[in-house]
């Protein structure tokens, strides 16, 4: 409906409302006609009761021309009287004829001097109005809109403020009415018209209805989209509102807050909230802000309420608003108002720091800083009482924005720890601060900033100033302050302090109504600490109280966190708390040992971490989730990036836990990059501390040492005691024991533990303020506190001196000091409470007992040579004897304390086997059993819950004490082989796992899971390990196991067959040189270097070989030269560790068969030899006269066996290798009683009888040549590189490696009839496209194999490459290295099943080394994911010999044959098993060992069937 004819309130104009007909024309009596006119009219009405044709009698009343005033007015007295009678008798009825006489009012507008007129039309008017309401309801109806301008147009005429402001709001009451029914351009039109009638009847007490209406307006528009003209009506409504309290306002800017004046405020808070929401809606062009012209501190403290509601509004377009309203103001305040113009800039920078004009936001910060550092506040001196309020808070920004535009950064963060410190102690605190609010939330963003830098103890400054500025007043930020001191102190160590106030925040969740969210966090506090501290049942009760409150936490979670009060500076969102859950839950778990369970909630954490930084992230490339980039500078995100990184550290720890040395580097390195990148610096922190010392562990030494230096002399160190001592302590571990390096380890150690001691005992020098001891003691809360034990209250720093006392112990022991070593041990004992430490503390214990053990021996004439001499287990037989009390000859083992890793035990307090000094061998067996006690103690709490390299130390070690104690014991237990080798075999491999998923966002661990890992009792059951690991062995395979101990002087090799005892050897490499003084050393040292130094040759020479192809003659006889003499080398080195370290003892590796009726005549013939050359076995005569014999000592069966073993003399001279032998067998004699003088023996003619009764066991074994078929080899992590294979005595012999008797039992397992379908087969080759040899050699033959699939000549992606593992039987790979190019490693651990691999690329099987770990590679990688066979190279190959060398291997194990369409090639008589096709190729090679000997076969030697069922 269009409006017409509307009022012109601005001009002043009124247009006439247009009538049904023309007014008579004036004439002479014209009036007097009116007049009778008007007067029959109302006379008919009274007597009819019924009112005028309105169409009639206006026109006979309007009339025009000249007139006489006398008749005029009589004209107007009459009409009154009619609209009196019309009132009278029509009453409501009426309504059409008041509207008609308001158009007679305005036909004579010009007679409103007339005072009878003035008077009669303001009589029409207000009966009109009385009718305006009714007619109001009829809106729509065009008659009623021009009866409601006409009420307007008289009422301005007549200058009636009440009639007009009636008629306004009657407008606006239309406008409501009009709106309701969606008619918006109506309703607006009749707002105007209501607000111009309010302009012209302007009046101070109509203002709060005009701003109403206009706030009503400026609704309206934004509804529409009319940005500019709702921005129009609001500033003109801000005009009026600041108008009438103009001069209040400019009073109270002159010394109260911001805050003050919008509470005092609350409609202009209002209307200017509108404005600068539509302002923000208003296209670029639209002006911003507008100026109202009036007094400058009144128009300061209305753009600084503007700035204020724009920086709250926290939205990302708002920063050119905002820059321009910081121009305007710093134009109005100039250099007379610093203190509101500081306030301004205070308000801007939180968005500064969140946007990219961070140069101009710190110029102004810095500008403010100078300004309020010169005192002199001009018209701002009411205001002083901010200034250090504002200074702090501009410290503080200009800190974060030098971090976030990497400036040097500058100490003036100092500046803001140290003004609101001295601030939060003030009993005026509330008249110091421009806002509570904003402090707090400035406090927590401070907090949060120094978290970041590490500035630990001015961040718990911090927190104690928001800690009392929120008692009492905010619960849930009071609280968030006290868990935030107790994790900062539980950081620096201090476990007291971080326990004190957990019970503060308990107390206060227990006296007021939490949240779920707070309360969980509480829980998870309270849950990091406990297991901190090692009290895991506690711990497990948090859990369960999560679990409970967890749909309480769903429910609050759901809307974001709509909880959260306005001050908190880290809200609670669903990811955060989920991230912290599983973080914790993490933790318990891998302090149980669950390591599986343990790694799929921290990998939960950082998934709930990413997804929260997803949220927060601003920046996509893309819309794919790889593709977004984070933000890091941003305040938000900080505590997100620090537990990201602090759940990737977990991770890693649990994979370095497991021993998973690429997965702990990895995770590592991330966290330090988080860390780093959020730093925007190379300081130093805890993680790269951890990363130095795993590289120190993992064997990268000159990298450990770059990150640890790099760390040493840091401020952060400072104030971190806990961290340095850890850094000071894994530098020392990084410098090698017997070495120039072995001074700066010790030196170390002592740095750690007086770093330590400082922490605890003296006072530090904190700059800013007091001592951070200082601050302890003032933090007291409690008496029970005060009652504390030192133990209690600086649990972490004692738990790591125990550690730094246990390694300071190790040193003074290989210092022969064995006093002090004791001392120290027996101080780490009082230090160590919790089982994982005392399993440590046991275990240093223990080797404590066996080393001084063992120099007892070393003084003992008769186990002098003991430490250079073989032993074996078993090595007497004894007939009935009985068995040594200490150890049963049952097939278990026990522990002497059932630990469930939970309560904390009591340190040990046995004697020392110092305070014994008699040195004979009873006092031996007493410290051996001790030490044995010890270390079986540890074992079986590090079954459970230790790491993959305390296993395995424990386990060597307790294997040691087993080997010892069986050399000297006097009688015979059975226990002691199965023992030794169950300890020091079922340590092996442990990193050899398959990876696990993320848990599941809302998974909770069960109460009874944290019990499942000590379910089982602490017995080591013999039978079950010769059950399980053994007797599995195929008949006619033998396993032999071969280690080296950790001193790296003796080799261990043990002998497994099925149904059979195993036969267990120490063999010290130096032993030779102990008895020949002119015997050249050969250590594991050297050994290892020479072969270091051929492989690298080799890969160079390898690598060359391309361009040698092309090159002049004498480049490749040159080339070739070089390849010969590595050969000859690498030929040579074998020989010598066959020699030199395995010596007599090689027929442990033989493949030979022994009969044992014949084995028994040769030990029975042996005896005798024995008698006729010992002087012991001589009959001697006693005093009485009577002849007797010194007991005979029974040789074990087994070491009769490594004679036979070295095979018939007269083949081969063996006289070196049984002299070997039969020193070992005069040892055996010597160490349990039956001493005789080496030197007066007559070794040569023994070693000829030897020989001869060994030449008779061979002559009447003819008919008998029933041969081991295969031999696996299980090498430990310091032996792998060696080709084992290759040696003399295993050349030619069916030969494959693994790194544990677990994986060849799982194997086994798996692959029970150990055969591979040829019907299912796949091959890459040369997938890059360079092999042009290899493809030439094997393309035709690959093409002709039924059933199979391939690549040939170009890059398989990696999903062929895993369909190809995942679905074959075999698969062939001809390419460059192992295939890590084409398909990721955890893609291939990850895989369901894996077929039987040949990958005959360079280096495609080695492993790498790392120190305390097991060494990585592509062959563990195809070993985890169940590969039953894998044929791959230790070294760089070149491609001829390699491709002859697998030509000749498939051929003689019949691939071509089983698997070709038609037979290709010549069929070998006999169809070879992989294994034996493997020795038996090597010598087609033409370098037999460079080339011949890289090729090994990891797994079993699966044998080639057409069909396998």
């Amino acid at each position: 409906m269009a409006v017409e004819n509307e009022v012109q309130v601005r001009t002043g104009e009124v247009r006439a409302v247009p009538l049904a007909g023309k007014a008579q024309a004036y004439g002479l009596g014209i009036f007097n006609r009116a007049v009778h006119f008007v007067t029959y009219t109302r006379t008919v009405m009274e007597s009819k009761k019924v009112p005028p044709k309105i169409d009639d009698f206006l026109p006979r009343v309007m009339l025009g021309g000249p007139m006489v005033q006398g008749d005029f007015e009589r004209l107007v007295v009459e009409i009154d009287f009619l609209r009196r009678t019309a009132s009278k008798v029509l009453g409501q009825n009426s309504q059409e004829l008041v509207f008609a006489l308001l158009s007679f009012v305005l036909h004579y507008k010009t007679q409103t001097s007339t005072p009878i007129f003035n008077k009669v039309a303001i009589r029409i008017l207000e009966n009109c109005i009385a009718f305006a309401k009714s007619i109001a309801q009829n809106i729509d109806d065009p008659l009623v809109v021009e009866r409601l301008h006409n009420c307007a147009e008289v009422s301005i005429l007549l200058e009636d403020e009440k009639c007009g402001i009636y008629i306004a709001n009657t407008y606006y009451n239309c406008g409501v009415h009009l709106c309701r029914t969606s008619q918006m351009a109506e309703a607006l039109s009749m707002w105007r018209t209501s607000i111009e009638l309010h302009r012209h009847f302007f009046s101070p007490d109509h203002i709060p209805a005009l701003l109403k209406k206009l706030e009503r307006l400026a609704i309206a528009h934004v509804e529409l989209k009319n940005f500019p003209e709702a921005a129009v009506a609001l500033t003109e409504g801000i005009a009026l509102a600041v108008q009438e309290v103009t001069d209040e306002l400019i009073v109270m800017a002159s010394v109260a807050s911001l805050n003050t004046i919008a509470s005092k405020f609350p409609e202009i808070d209002r209307l200017l909230t509108m404005y600068v929401h539509v302002m923000m809606q208003c296209n670029e062009n639209t002006k911003f802000p507008t100026r109202l012209g009036r007094d400058t501190a009144c128009e300061g403290i209305i753009l600084e309420w503007v700035l204020r509601i724009l920086v709250a509004s926290r939205k990302a377009t708002v920063h050119r608003q905002v820059e321009a309203v910081i121009v305007v103001l710093y134009d109005v305040y100039g250099e007379e108002y610093p203190i509101r113009y500081a306030r301004s800039v205070v308000s801007v920078l939180p968005l500064a720091i969140e946007n990219d004009n961070k140069e101009q936001a710190l110029k102004m910060a810095e500008n403010v800083v100078n300004r309020l550092g010169e005192g002199d506040y001009k018209e701002d001196v009411g205001l002083s009482n901010y200034a250090e309020d504002l200074t702090a808070t501009c410290s503080l920004y200009i800190a974060i924005l030098e971090y976030q535009l990497q400036l040097a950064n500058s100490a003036i963060v100092s500046k803001s720890v140290q003004l609101w410190q001295t601030l939060s102690t003030r009993p005026d605190l509330e008249i110091s601060i421009v806002d509570r609010g904003l402090l707090l939330s400035n406090l927590q963003l401070l907090s949060d900033f120094l978290d970041l830098k590490g500035n630990v103890t001015s961040q718990i400054r911090i927190l104690h100033c928001l800690q009392r500025m929120t008692d009492g007043t905010s619960v849930k930020l009071y609280m968030q302050c006290n868990i935030a001191l107790a994790k900062a102190y539980l950081g620096l160590g201090y476990s007291g302090k971080a326990a004190e106030y957990l019970k503060l925040s308990q107390k206060v969740s227990k006296n007021s109504d939490i949240p779920a969210d707070d309360v969980t966090m509480l829980h998870l506090a309270e849950m990091e600490y406990f297991v901190s501290v090692g009290n895991l049942e506690r711990a497990k009760e948090r859990v369960a109280l999560i679990g409970n409150n967890n749909e309480q936490l769903e429910d609050d979670l759901a809307d974001g966190g709509s909880r959260q009060e306005r001050v908190t500076a880290r809200p609670t969102s669903k990811f955060d708390t989920l991230a912290d859950i599983h973080y914790a839950i993490s933790l318990l778990l891998m302090e149980y040992g669950l390591d599986k369970e343990a790694l799929s909630h921290a990998k939960a954490s950082i998934k709930a971490y990413n997804r929260k930084m997803l949220q927060k992230s601003r920046r996509f490339k893309g819309t794919d989730r790889e593709s977004v980039e984070f933000d890091y500078l941003r305040p938000d995100i900080w505590s997100c990036v620090l537990g990201l990184a602090r759940s990737h550290a977990q991770v890693a720890a649990i994979y370095d836990h497991q021993g998973m040395v690429r997965e702990t580097e990895f995770y590592l390195t991330e966290a330090l990059k988080l860390i780093q990148s959020l730093r925007r610096d190379k300081s130093p922190c805890s993680y790269q501390i951890a990363l130095g010392d795993f590289y120190s562990r993992s064997g990268n030494l000159m990298k450990a040492r770059e990150l640890l230096l790099a760390a040493m002399g840091s401020d952060a160190l400072i104030e971190n005691r806990m961290h340095k001592a850890q850094l000071e302590m894994s530098l020392a571990s990084s410098y090698q024991e017997e070495s120039a390096e072995d001074k700066k380890k010790y030196e170390g150690y002592a740095m750690a533990e007086n770093t330590l001691l400082a922490a605890t005992a003296g006072p530090q020098n904190i700059s800013d303020g007091e001592t951070l001891e200082q601050m302890l003691s003032q933090l007291t809360l409690t008496d029970s506190a005060k009652s504390k034990s030192k133990a209690d209250e600086y649990f972490h720093i004692n738990r790591l001196r125990a550690t730094i006392l246990r390694l300071k112990s190790h040193h003074m022991i290989c210092q022969d000091d064995w006093e002090r070593a004791e001392s120290v041990l027996r101080d780490s004992g009082t230090l160590t409470t919790i089982p994982r430490d005392r399993t440590l503390q046991n275990m240093a214990e223990s080797r404590y007992h066996f080393l001084f053990a063992t120099s007892l021996l070393q003084s003992d004439p008769v186990f002098t040579v003991l430490q250079d001499s073989a032993i074996s287990i078993p090595n007497v037989s004894r007939g009935s004897s009985k068995s040594a009390k200490d150890l049963s000859p049952s097939t278990t083992i026990t522990s002497g304390v059932q630990t469930r890793g939970r309560k904390a035990t009591k340190p040990s307090t046995s004697s020392s086997p110092l305070r014994t000094r008699k040195k004979d061998r009873t006092d031996v067996q007493k410290i051996l059993c001790k030490a044995r006690q010890l270390v079986l103690e540890s074992y079986f709490v590090a079954s459970k819950i230790g790491s993959a390299h305390e296993k395995q130390i424990i386990s060597n070690h307790l294997g040691q004490v087993l080997l010892l104690q069986s050399a000297i014991s006097s009688v015979k237990d059975d226990a002691y082989c199965p023992a030794a080798n169950y300890f020091l075999e079922l340590s092996k491999g442990l990193s050899l796992v398959r990876d696990v998923p993320a848990a599941d966002e809302a998974s909770f661990p069960a109460v009874h899971t944290f019990d499942s890992n000590f379910s089982h009792s602490n017995v080591v059951d013999l039978n079950a390990f010769q059950k399980e690991y053994v007797d599995i062995i195929p008949q006619n395979w033998a396993a032999v196991s071969i280690a080296l101990l950790e001193d790296s002087e003796d080799l261990i090799v043990s002998r497994f067959q099925a149904n059979e005892s195993p036969f267990l050897l120490r063999l010290p490499l130096n032993r030779h040189c102990s008895r020949d003084a002119d015997e050249d050393s050969f250590s594991f040292k050297d050994a290892l270097s020479e072969m270091q130094d051929i492989i690298s040759k080799s890969n160079d020479t390898a690598q060359a070989s391309r361009n040698i192809q092309n090159g002049a003659k004498s480049q490749k006889q040159q080339w070739w030269a070089e390849r010969r003499a590595l050969d000859l080398r690498l030929k040579e080195l074998l020989v010598n560790m066959e020699y030199s370290w395995l010596g007599g003892f090689k027929g442990i590796l033989s493949g030979h068969t022994r009969n044992r009726e014949l084995l028994s005549k040769f030990s029975s013939s042996f005896i005798m030899i024995l008698k006729k050359h010992l002087p012991t076995r001589r009959t001697i005569r006693t005093r009485q006269g009577s002849r007797s014999k010194t007991p005979e000592i029974k040789i074990d069966p087994r070491v009769f066996e490594l004679f036979i073993s070295l095979g018939d003399p007269v083949e081969t001279d063996n006289s070196e290798m049984l002299e070997d032998l039969i020193y070992f067998v005069l040892d055996i004699l010597q160490f349990h009683g039956e001493c005789n003088a080496y030197d007066e023996l007559d070794m040569d003619q023994i070693v000829v009888d030897v020989q001869e009764i060994l030449r008779t066991y061979y002559e009447s074994l003819e008919n008998d040549n029933q041969n081991v078929e295969h031999i696996v080899l299980i090498l430990d992590k310091t032996v792998h590189m060696f080709p084992w294979e290759s040696l003399p005595c295993l050349r030619g012999q069916s030969i494959s490696r693994l790194p544990s008797l677990s994986s060849l039992r799982s194997i086994l397992q798996n692959h029970r009839d150990r055969k591979i379908d040829v019907g299912k087969g796949a091959y890459i080759l040369n997938p890059s496209t360079d092999l042009l040899n290899t493809q030439n050699q094997f393309q035709s033959q690959l093409e002709s194999l039924d059933g199979w699939s391939g690549i040939i000549a170009r890059a398989p992606s990696e999903t062929e490459f895993k369909s190809y593992l995942n679905l074959n039987d075999l698969v062939l790979y001809f390419g460059h290295g192992g295939g890590e190019q084409y398909i990721r490693p955890s893609q291939i651990k990850n895989l369901d099943r894996c077929a039987a691999t040949f990958l005959l690329g360079c280096s495609s099987g080695a492993l790498h080394k790392s120190g305390n770990f097991e060494p990585w590679g592509t062959p563990m990688n195809y070993l985890i994911a169940g590969c039953p066979l894998l044929v791959a190279n230790l070294w760089d190959v070149t491609d001829k010999d390699i491709d002859k060398f697998s030509h000749e291997m498939f051929r003689l194990c019949g691939l071509y044959d089983l698997a070709s369409k038609k037979t290709t090639g010549k069929v070998p008589a006999a169809k070879y098993a992989i294994g034996e096709a493997m020795a038996k190729a090597r010598d087609i090679c033409n370098l037999k060992y460079l080339n011949g000997a890289a090729p090994v076969l990891y797994g079993i030697p699966l044998e080639l069937a057409s069909k396998v069922v």
